[in-house]
């Protein structure tokens, strides 16, 4: 009877040891393993974390990258976190073979050595008159089309709401570089700036972006990683991630790069105001989101229904018009890859000029802004040909278009997976 019990209690033991294994969650950064099981929860960045915790995964990169104006803290949170180190065969055994392993010790090793380096020449470093100037513009912007948008002559309405429409588009730049804290380098700053600007001249949440965005940074073109992927129905930049044929030769995909620019900007953009953004908003208890929405909504009142919502079709149509070149007609992954690799593989720049750079508010840099998301992005051209260096020392593809060439393939990309869904 007592060999009985014992063996029934070891066997519990050995239930509860394995589901404590399932449950605990772990990041890799440094060698290490961390317990983030529950920080998780708490994690501001969203649900980016739990990427990490599964085979094949290392966190370093990332958190160096993302927290760099914020590492002390960063590292706070680390040290009060449970570790352990991981073993060699852990990180032998994590899905990846050894000239894998050996290649990406080699980039980490390149990477960290040329960051340092850009850290030390001041590369990190904003600058007030930049930054000063980009918020000057969106002032201008919203006065100058607010006043002409009100008068009586529908020429003056006309161009008030091309003048809103661009200062929409042109408050996407600054928010996203606040969003990354690369405008003025002060994490509260930029958060007040990327709410305050997004809620005010967007209808939308800043918290939700970041939310969103940072796991598209992460893992740029990576299914079930990258939400820039999850565009059905209207949308399929991939034919793998449609998984439902008969979706596949539906209207909207069929028509996609005719439709994409003139109206599923449109439809995205009004998902996201009326509903998407609100709701999380709401849910998040977001007051200060809510707050600038709520400015934005009352301002948009005094516009008028029509100019209003023309003004946010063309904004959509520019913001998202240039956001589609640099990664979705790129090819996909469901791999594990190093930082580096996401950012050179499934990413493209297209060329400078004074006009493009400002078009596309440096977003143009997109490889260098993957890389190093927190240096100022009117910086990228000063370290372009350093990043180029890296890559052709490691095999790696550095792609650079013009803006035309750009278009062209973003929109003959929609295309080729409409034809290829269509033919199943």
């Amino acid at each position: 009877m007592a060999r009985n019990q014992t063996t029934h209690t070891s066997a519990i033991a050995d239930v509860l040891k394995f589901d404590d294994i399932k449950t605990k969650k772990e990041i890799l950064y440094e060698g290490d393993f961390y317990d983030v099981t529950e920080w998780i929860k708490r994690h501001p960045g969203g649900k980016i974390i739990e990427f990490y915790t599964e085979s094949g995964e290392d966190a370093t990169m990332a958190i160096q990258q993302f927290h760099q104006r914020a590492s002390k803290k960063v590292m706070g949170i680390m040290e009060s976190l449970k570790k352990r180190p991981a073993t060699s065969h852990e990180l032998q055994n994590m899905g990846l073979d050894m000239e894998t392993i050996n290649r990406h010790k080699s980039l980490t090793t390149d990477f960290q050595t040329l960051f340092e380096e850009l850290k030390n020449e001041g590369m990190l470093e904003p600058s007030l008159p930049h930054v000063t100037h980009r918020l000057l513009e969106l002032f201008f912007y919203a006065t100058l089309g607010f006043y002409l948008v009100i008068q009586e002559s529908m020429l003056l309405k006309a161009v008030g709401t091309l003048v809103l429409a661009l200062g929409q588009g042109r408050g996407g730049w600054v928010v996203h570089e606040a969003g990354h804290r690369s405008l003025t380098g002060l994490p509260k700053v930029d958060s007040f700036i990327q709410a305050a600007f997004y809620g005010c001249f967007g209808g939308l949440a800043g918290k939700w972006w970041s939310s969103q965005h940072n796991r598209h940074h992460a893992m740029p073109q990576r299914i079930k990683r990258d939400v820039d992927l999850d565009t059905l129905p209207l949308l399929a930049f991939n034919t793998k991630i449609v998984k439902n044929p008969k979706l596949g030769r539906s209207f909207f995909i069929q028509n996609q790069a005719k439709l994409f620019l003139p109206l599923d900007t449109l439809l995205v953009f009004i998902y996201w105001k009326f509903y998407l953004n609100p709701r999380d908003a709401i849910k998040r208890k977001s007051y200060d989101d809510l707050f600038f929405m709520t400015v934005h909504y009352i301002a948009a009142y005094y516009i008028g229904f029509v100019p209003y919502l023309v003004s946010v079709w063309l904004a959509g149509i520019y913001s998202f018009g240039n956001f589609s070149l640099a990664h979705t007609h790129l090819p996909v992954t469901t791999q594990p890859m190093h930082w580096v690799e996401y950012g050179l593989l499934h990413t493209m720049n297209v060329e400078p000029s004074i006009w493009c750079n400002w078009w596309m508010g440096y977003l143009n840099f997109q490889i260098e802004h993957h890389l190093f998301p927190t240096i100022p992005q009117f910086r990228h051209p000063l370290i372009a040909d350093r990043v180029k260096r890296l890559a052709a020392k490691h095999g790696l593809p550095y792609r650079c278009e013009s803006y035309t060439k750009a278009v062209s393939m973003a929109l003959k990309n929609l295309e080729h997976v409409a034809e290829d869904l269509r033919h199943g």
